[in-house]
């Protein structure tokens, strides 16, 4: 079993804590089961290539569950790398079953839900609705300090940030049409003025250029003040409070990127190998019923594998039961999550992959 390793590794043990639990509390409930919990960082669950990782792992069934994100599962939908798989209706949030879903069939089992959000201590954060008022927000905090701190570069991250600002700019529109070329003008106005708020007085942009990049600068920045504002995913929140222990809990609402503010997320779910048939088809529906156990999903978001004390990991939870029970009915920012995803939408299912550096070279030349 290979599960997402891009979450943050609470015990600081390259996540020995907690494949250890999950496979103690999994072979306890059935032990005719040996399970094989993975955590990987070196493996590229995003490498669609034949005879690439997923190619591997799921093609030649050489693992029989993988947690992936499902911008790519109509592409291991089209390959035939992956199984069919039931899906019991209401479990998961309603965007997390339109993301596994592929022509009417379910092929994944929900776990996390991701989405852009801006942190901030702001008091007027809640009423900022679009790019304009965000950054007039931000920027009125603390005059002195940058408004906006995040990370656009790559090729996955800056065209998903404009699909997010193009889906505040079209709130009743398909999500699939903004991967296609031209860019959209309202969006792509409103997203630049966000992005360019980040210009430093070199003017340069760290959020850019790649300062920001696959590292914790902008969590740090933000956590000491001298950033007004984050912009990430929720589970970023975990570094922040890392840098800064002291730091209050601060106000998040869902990115308004674009002309709106409409919350669109990504999913990540546990896909079976189109390998694993029979008896192994059986146990592995036996492991994802157990993954998507509210307990379970607050063992992995509350940091249990972690020593008593250990900041939450901050991760959104597809389960629907999991806000409704304790930890996280009583945890002030899990509720406040809670509040902004009714009525999110999903990242498109297909089309991303193949359209993802079209889209960020557009938006590189736009930009810059």
């Amino acid at each position: 079993m290979v599960l997402f390793p891009y979450i943050p590794d609470a015990a600081d043990d390259a996540f020995v804590s907690l494949m250890r639990r999950l496979e103690a509390d999994f072979e306890r409930q059935h032990p005719d089961i040996d399970v094989d919990i993975v955590f990987d960082p070196n493996m590229d669950v995003y490498d669609l290539s034949e005879g690439g990782m997923l190619s591997w792992l799921l093609g030649n069934g050489a693992a029989q569950v993988v947690e992936i994100d499902t911008l790519i599962m109509g592409d291991l939908v089209s390959k035939g790398w992956v199984r069919p798989v039931p899906l019991t209706p209401g479990d998961s949030h309603p965007a997390a079953e339109q993301a596994v879903t592929v022509s009417g069939q379910s092929y994944g089992v929900p776990t996390y839900l991701c989405s852009y959000v801006v942190y901030s201590h702001s008091p007027d954060l809640s009423s900022a609705s679009d790019g304009a008022s965000l950054v007039r927000i931000l920027t009125d905090f603390a005059p002195a300090a940058i408004p906006l701190a995040t990370n656009y570069s790559g090729s996955w991250t800056l065209p998903s940030s404009y699909l997010d600002a193009w889906a505040d700019t079209n709130p009743s529109g398909e999500l699939s049409q903004a991967l296609t070329l031209p860019l959209d003008a309202p969006t792509l106005d409103s997203f630049e003025a966000v992005v360019k708020s980040c210009e430093i007085e070199s003017g340069r942009n760290p959020c850019l250029d790649g300062t920001f990049a696959d590292n914790t600068q902008a969590e740090q920045n933000f956590a000491f003040g001298h950033a007004n504002g984050f912009m990430g995913y929720t589970e970023r929140l975990f570094f922040a409070r890392k840098a800064n222990p002291n730091m209050a809990l601060p106000e998040v609402i869902s990115v308004p990127l674009g002309t709106g503010s409409a919350p669109t997320v990504f999913v990540d779910a546990l896909v079976v190998s189109a390998q694993c048939t029979g008896p192994c088809a059986e146990d592995a529906q036996a492991f994802t019923d157990f993954m998507k156990d509210p307990a379970v999903r607050s063992l992995i978001a509350f940091s249990g594998d972690a020593p008593q004390g250990t900041t939450p990991r901050y991760l959104l939870q597809a389960s629907q039961d999991f806000y409704q029970q304790e930890p996280a009915r009583s945890d002030p920012m899990y509720q406040k999550y809670r509040a902004f995803l009714d009525g999110a939408r999903p990242y498109p299912n297909q089309g991303f992959p193949e359209n993802r550096r079209a889209l960020q070279a557009a938006l590189l030349e736009a930009l810059q």
